[in-house]
């Protein structure tokens, strides 16, 4: 019996209440583009996210039907929705889900006569392959070849195909021998709806570069804090010993006489006693300040290590307040 004119066949209904009922159990809805994978590998996708998401091949017209149903936003996600689809719900974090996704690619080899989306380079250095045969293939593809020790050997780097090339079949054949797979098959995630859109631009994360700002951003925030008197329980120990070390040096500076500080005012006067020493007339010195002042006067490299120390705490110095100022700035916008 043929089907009402108007009325939609019963199996479009069931899919895509099927969706519905996937999409409205999970928090995230990701789009993916499977064209090109093979399906060991969408199968062994869909094993690694088991129990964590559901991975659903779907069509086009019948998820844009689901999609609009929803009052939430997951509407803008038609305008996405191209190519070879499938869905990924899960609950998982949009960006762990991206990551989990781009993990689950495999190398892939370059194909003869298709575009190159990369530059494809060679390096310098030994090869497994034999002399022969191989030798010659490599430099028909223009890599440069020799035989070194019984092995086959690339003598220079060579860039065989450019983003956008068309790859030829000696360079797919060379590459092949080397073992080289350049490329990276899998899901491509199109975009995920978390209350918002995130395209795959927002997606992917450098995470050593973002390691890299915190940590600079804790150093500028420690040194700010510290400059600025700021307790916290991360500060409280370098408070304690940079306050010790400030009032040390105000009590050797203002001569306050206290047993923490006397052996330094102790060296400090027996510094300026060698330095009035040294412009006096020697009549006006006993032998042993004379033996001082001799003694002091042979040791002029001592004396440029001390300058060269002193500027040397000037530059850290004017170090943390550059950075106490960054941290200002970073702040206060």
């Amino acid at each position: 019996m043929s089907a009402v004119k108007g009325v939609p066949p019963q199996w479009k209904i069931t899919q895509v209440e099927e969706l519905k009922k996937i999409i409205s159990s999970h928090r995230v809805l990701a789009l993916a583009n499977f064209e090109k994978v093979p399906a060991s590998l969408m199968q062994k996708v869909k094993r690694e996210l088991k129990g964590s998401a559901e991975v659903r091949v779907v069509k086009k017209t019948l998820l844009n039907i689901a999609l609009e149903s929803f009052d939430k936003g997951y509407e803008k996600l038609k305008d996405y929705a191209k190519g070879q689809v499938a869905i990924i719900a899960t609950n998982e974090n949009p960006f762990k889900l991206y990551k989990r996704l781009e993990g689950l690619k495999i190398d892939a080899p370059l194909k003869p006569n298709q575009l190159s989306p990369i530059d494809v380079v060679v390096n310098e250095g030994p090869t497994s392959l034999p002399p022969g045969p191989a030798m010659a293939e490599l430099q028909m593809a223009g890599i440069p070849a020799a035989v070194e020790k019984g092995k086959v050997v690339i003598k220079t780097k060579a860039t065989v195909v450019k983003a956008g090339d068309v790859v030829k079949p000696e360079v797919a054949k060379a590459l092949e021998k080397l073992n080289i797979k350049p490329l990276k098959i899998g899901l491509e995630t199109i975009a995920v709806y978390d209350g918002v859109v995130l395209t795959p631009e927002l997606l992917k994360i450098d995470e050593e570069a973002i390691l890299k700002d915190f940590q600079n951003a804790y150093r500028i925030a420690m040194n700010l804090a510290v400059n600025c008197g700021y307790v916290t329980k991360e500060t409280a120990e370098i408070l304690l010993i940079k306050g010790f070390m400030d009032a040390k040096t105000l009590a050797i500076n203002a001569g306050i006489l206290e047993k923490d500080v006397m052996p330094e005012l102790l060296m400090k006067a027996h510094a300026q006693m060698l330095s009035l020493a040294s412009v006096l007339s020697p009549e006006a010195l006993d032998d042993e300040l004379k033996a001082l002042v001799k003694r002091e006067e042979i040791k002029p490299v001592e004396k440029v290590e001390e300058k060269k120390e002193e500027k040397e705490e000037k530059k850290e110095e004017e170090k943390k307040e550059d950075e106490a100022i960054e941290g200002l700035a970073s702040l206060f916008g």
